[in-house]
């Protein structure tokens, strides 16, 4: 007895010590969580790292219970998926509203609580099974939540997928996460909604439509009619819509879901049999089609007994079946698609084959046949100008049903109608390369050169312009570079770009090269903008670096070289291959003050043709030397702009100008001794101004080496570029 009591003492002990631990391990937690901040995009994702995670509590669980569960940075439990499990995360609104709308990869159950300062609000559990898709505050698993304005508030986000939908992974997948505000993510899902609507309509009039041409002029119509109707049965169960009207999740989670698949690729590839009339002009090819179509009719059936069992293990253990993104099914939709696919391609080639010797049908067949496969590099491209935003998915979802729509309607046209949607079509094509074009050849050069559209321009355009040049570089990139794999180096430039691309246009400006770590912009409103854009860079690059820093990251510095004067601006290269560029001495100059900022570790290096044509009196420049570069039989004056400096450096050289100016004055006269006072006394109130630096060495050395100064000047030549 007397052990089992103080076997019973230590169990309480150390039982009492873990949870203090794990309480403590909570409040750090919270404490370390790093607030997102929104308020810069209408809709974005929340990233991953500013989530924690909580398994083992459901809906029911209070607030003060999630508060003292032991957080995690990441879900360690498949099975959490269909048990549910919790997501916190801060969130720091800088919108000018406090109704914020939070949006959800597709939830069964959905809970929110929100705790500002202790001020603790709940939202409504929402359960797919038992609640509409509508509520105030909410549409489907979208909330309105209220978040005070520039403020920080703490998010509770329950999650459930039960039983799980196979298509969904364990990250990336349910616990997707976006934020913007509430009158955006509200538009949204009406905007998604209303499309599926009128994806159907249009889908289901076609097939109507189909119908009667069969009953009046027979043909192979009814494939094609009846294609429409199961497409409109699917996307009726399978897209936003169905969640709307609530259909059991049976129909779209189970096989039975690839029964509707398996169907429509029946109806269709015997549609493809009848529409080439297979069995007389490519008999052999024929047989296949007909055994992939036995295959389709066996995953028919198949399926559906399978179906019947729903939900199984496989939806409901998550430890012997982890979710893997691929689906219901012995043979997961992925694989599923393939034999359709490829007859698809097989139906474009023999097509084609039937054109060329003469069939005018098989013109139309065979671009019906390859517009599916344009919702490829219209997704691709989508994805690497947007990246994988809610816009992008819009542009995909739609492209990809507008594609599939367009199939069916050219299937089904006369040939006068169908070269009438071809040349649409290509129109509508050209319009989108057009667009994607704009990507690489900036609006602002055909704007110089006097043209409407990138179709206009050729090889040899010119203008002569005034224009200010801005070069600007990261300093030490290699050093920086050579502990990064290829793939970090990428990320981290572009990171940087797309930093400071948006501060150059909004200062009249543009970007006309990326050259690896550096751009070389265009400025040719005024020679303030082209300033006031390299100092907003710099104070952007100080923002980034703090953020920067909390990944672990070094901080970067750039250096900025800005020119001004006359240049040809056009294109230059050979008749494939072309680009916009500008030619003149101006543009030499501007690269070589961007080298500079390393010699006289600036921030920014004007020219004095800059210099001079600045009028504002709230920049603050001062002289830094005058000097001859490589490439330049001329010497010239530049200039430093301080307004980039710390708040501290920026008031000390402010303070001590006037001296640094008399200073520079007797150097030019060969009053060393006197200068070198005035730089030694510049020093000892600010060490780290190092053009003052500079100049009190150069004195130095000179009343040191006094046979120097019969032969001094104080042009300084650099013959590195």
């Amino acid at each position: 007895m007397k052990f089992l009591s103080f076997s019973l003492i230590c169990f309480s002990f150390f039982s009492n010590l873990f949870f203090f631990q794990k309480l403590s391990l909570a409040k750090s937690h919270d404490q370390i969580l790093v607030p997102f901040t929104i308020g810069s995009k209408s809709l974005e994702n929340i990233p991953y790292k500013h989530f924690e995670y909580l398994e083992g509590y459901d809906h029911n669980t209070t607030l003060k219970e999630l508060k003292k569960g032991s957080w995690e940075k990441n879900l360690k439990n498949y099975q959490s998926i269909v048990d549910g499990y919790w997501v916190r995360f801060k969130i720091l609104n800088n919108f000018n509203t406090n109704e914020i709308g939070l949006f959800h990869n597709w939830n069964t159950e959905k809970k929110v609580f929100t705790d500002f300062n202790g001020l603790e609000k709940m939202y409504s559990y929402w359960n797919f099974e038992t609640d509409g898709w509508i509520d105030e505050g909410r549409v489907l698993d979208k909330y309105k939540i209220l978040l005070p304005k520039n403020e920080v508030t703490i998010v509770y986000n329950y999650f459930r997928n039960n039983p799980l939908d196979r298509y969904m992974g364990k990250t990336n997948g349910l616990d997707r996460i976006g934020i913007g505000t509430w009158e955006t993510v509200r538009f949204q899902q009406y905007l998604s909604i209303l499309s599926n609507i009128a994806t159907i309509s249009i889908v289901f009039s076609f097939a109507l439509y189909y119908l009667f041409m069969f009953i009046v002029s027979k043909g192979p119509y009814i494939w094609l009619s009846l294609s429409l109707f199961q497409l409109s049965i699917l996307s009726t169960t399978n897209l936003v819509i169905g969640k709307v009207l609530s259909i059991d999740r049976w129909v779209y989670h189970s096989e039975f879901s690839l029964c509707q698949i398996s169907i429509l690729f029946i109806l269709l590839l015997q549609f493809f049999r009848s529409s080439m009339n297979l069995r007389i002009t490519f008999p052999k090819v024929d047989k296949v089609y007909i055994f992939i179509i036995i295959f389709y009719l066996l995953m028919v059936i198949i399926n559906f007994f399978t179906s019947l069992n729903w939900p199984t293990e496989k939806y409901l253990d998550l430890l012997n079946y982890p979710p893997d993104r691929g689906g219901p099914g012995i043979i997961q939709m992925k694989f599923l698609t393939i034999p359709f696919l490829l007859l698809l391609l097989t139906s474009a080639i023999l097509s084609f084959k039937l054109w060329k010797e003469g069939s005018k049908y098989s013109k139309y067949l065979f671009v019906s046949f390859l517009l599916p496969f344009l919702s490829v590099p219209v997704s691709l491209i989508s994805y690497l100008i947007l990246d994988f935003t809610w816009v992008t998915w819009f542009i995909i979802s739609s492209s990809v049903g507008v594609l599939f729509i367009a199939m069916f309607i050219t299937f089904g046209f006369a040939v006068a109608q169908q070269l009438n949607d071809m040349k649409n079509s290509l129109f509508e094509q050209q319009v989108k390369l057009t667009k994607a074009y704009q990507r690489f050849v900036p609006k602002q050069l055909l704007e110089y050169l006097g043209k409407d559209s990138i179709l206009d321009v050729k090889l040899g355009d010119q203008v002569s312009i005034n224009m200010s040049i801005l070069f600007a570089d990261i300093r030490s990139f290699t050093s920086i570079s050579e502990k990064m794999s290829p793939e970090e180096n990428f990320k981290f430039v572009n990171s940087y770009l797309n930093n400071i691309g948006p501060l150059i246009r909004k200062n009249n400006g543009y970007i006309d090269k990326f050259m690896g770590d550096g751009v070389m912009a265009l400025f040719k409103t005024s020679e303030k903008d082209a300033i006031i854009a390299a100092i907003e860079m710099h104070k952007s690059l100080n923002s980034y670096n703090q953020k920067s820093s909390i990944n672990g990251q070094d901080p970067i510095k750039i250096g900025i070289g800005i020119n001004t004067g006359k240049m040809m601006l056009g294109t230059l290269g050979e008749s494939n291959r072309m680009e916009g560029s500008v030619i003149s001495d101006a543009v030499n100059i501007a690269s070589r003050l961007e080298s500079l900022t390393k010699v006289y570790k600036s921030d920014i290096l004007i020219s004095e043709d800059t210099k001079k044509k600045i009028k504002q009196k709230n920049l603050f420049t001062r002289f830094v030397d005058i000097v001859k570069v490589k490439g330049k039989s001329e010497s010239f004056s530049i200039y430093e702009v301080v307004d980039s400096n710390a708040s501290n450096l920026y008031k000390l050289k402010k303070d001590t100008i006037k001296d640094f100016e008399k200073g520079i004055e007797h150097y030019h006269n060969k009053r060393f001794k006197n200068a070198s006072k005035i730089f030694n006394k510049i020093f000892d109130i600010n060490p780290d101004d190092h053009i003052n630096f500079l100049y009190k060495s150069r004195c130095e050395n000179l009343l040191k080496k006094t046979t120097l100064i019969k032969n001094w000047s104080p042009i300084v030549e650099y013959s590195e570029k």
